[in-house]
């Protein structure tokens, strides 16, 4: 007997979503199901589609840009799907930034692989950064990069000097004292961590604000 699914006036979206539970799925009926629009047009067969590990790669690039940031989300962090697939997952997310509510993002955020976090942490709110903090692939260089850019505002760089996972790392502790929006209480306290050379080094980044040079120079007066 063919595997085939029986006319779609037969079969509800539900069926096809009940068939692609399968890991075994046989190729033959994964294309029908993908063939019919009755199916096809509903979010979660396209997901389900995707997700697939049997799914012909040309099938599944070809519904990515049809799925929700959500199953785009779920798609990058798949470790079975094909690297084109889970790749193009993460491109159309990146592209889709834009047109993302913050609390979208947010929720995008604790959880986003390696490359949505690079144009994640492009952003400057807050909110945005304390989720990227509770995600593991959030790393220290993706921190430095947010430390180091002028416009970070002076909640995030709070933020970043007082995460237990980065506040000790030496070159970001550096870059938030010399940062000229740090809270000048916060630099002050990232001072005192430091020992002569760190503060030498500290004093030779030409954006550190003239309060947190001064701090500097007597410290190390102090230590002669």
């Amino acid at each position: 007997m063919s595997d085939a699914p029986r006319p779609s006036a037969f079969l509800e979206a539900h069926d096809a979503l009940l068939l692609l539970r399968s890991r075994s799925l046989s190729v033959g009926l994964i294309r029908r199901i993908a063939a019919t629009p009755e199916w096809v047009r509903h979010d979660r067969v396209r997901a389900a589609l995707v997700l697939h590990p049997r799914t012909p790669r040309p099938i599944a690039v070809g519904l990515l840009p049809q799925l929700r940031w959500l199953d785009l989300l779920k798609a990058t962090n798949t470790p079975s799907l094909p690297a084109p697939i889970a790749l193009g997952a993460e491109r159309l997310l990146t592209q889709r930034l834009g047109e993302m509510a913050l609390g979208e993002r947010i929720t995008l955020a604790r959880t986003a692989t390696e490359g949505v976090i690079r144009a994640l942490r492009k952003e400057s709110s807050p909110l945005l950064l304390r989720a990227l903090l509770d995600n593991p692939r959030f790393r220290a260089e993706d921190a430095l990069d947010l430390a180091e850019r002028e416009n970070t505002p002076a909640a995030s760089l709070r933020l970043l000097a007082e995460s237990p996972r980065f506040r000790d790392l030496v070159d970001l502790r550096r870059a938030l004292a010399a940062h000229a929006s740090t809270p000048p209480q916060i630099a002050l306290r990232l001072l005192a961590a430091m020992d002569g050379p760190e503060l030498q080094r500290m004093l030779q980044l030409p954006s550190a604000p003239p309060l947190v040079r001064l701090a500097a120079e007597r410290r190390l007066a102090g230590d002669q």
